[in-house]
């Protein structure tokens, strides 16, 4: 028996953003250090909780981007409950995101890795009370 963990699901999701907004939040992930485009829209959707909206603008651009199953279901489900398109939902969270980033992002970064190297020490603990 193999000792294997599954990779999260993930689902596509693509919306229109309006050119400006796309600018600013490829800005923003510059800013911020997130490897990719998804990453910071994930950060924003991860982040966002309100259920305000704002008008749309004419022109955008379409991106692709994908999300774990439970927060495409959160966001699906918010956006149900709001009466707006989930592109909406994006949107909205995108907009909200600071100017100036914390570095959120590397406190996250760092407790992933404080946490991997906690459950590395349990293990060899385990491993020297077996002998």
């Amino acid at each position: 028996m193999t000792n294997r963990t599954e990779p999260l699901s993930e689902s596509l999701i693509t919306v229109s953003l309006p050119a400006k907004l796309h600018s600013e939040t490829v800005a923003f992930q510059q800013r911020s250090g997130f490897a990719t485009l998804s990453e910071a829209i994930r950060h924003a959707l991860d982040r966002f909780t309100d259920s305000r909206h704002d008008l749309e603008a004419p022109r955008s651009r379409q991106v692709s981007f994908r999300v774990p199953s439970e927060l495409r279901s959160r966001i699906t489900r918010q956006a149900r409950n709001a009466r707006v398109s989930v592109g909406r939902i994006v949107r909205v969270a995108l907009q909200a995101l600071p100017f100036n980033p914390t570095t959120t992002q590397n406190k996250e970064k760092t407790m992933a890795k404080k946490k991997a190297a906690k459950k590395k020490g349990a293990k060899k603990a385990t491993k020297s009370k077996k002998k």
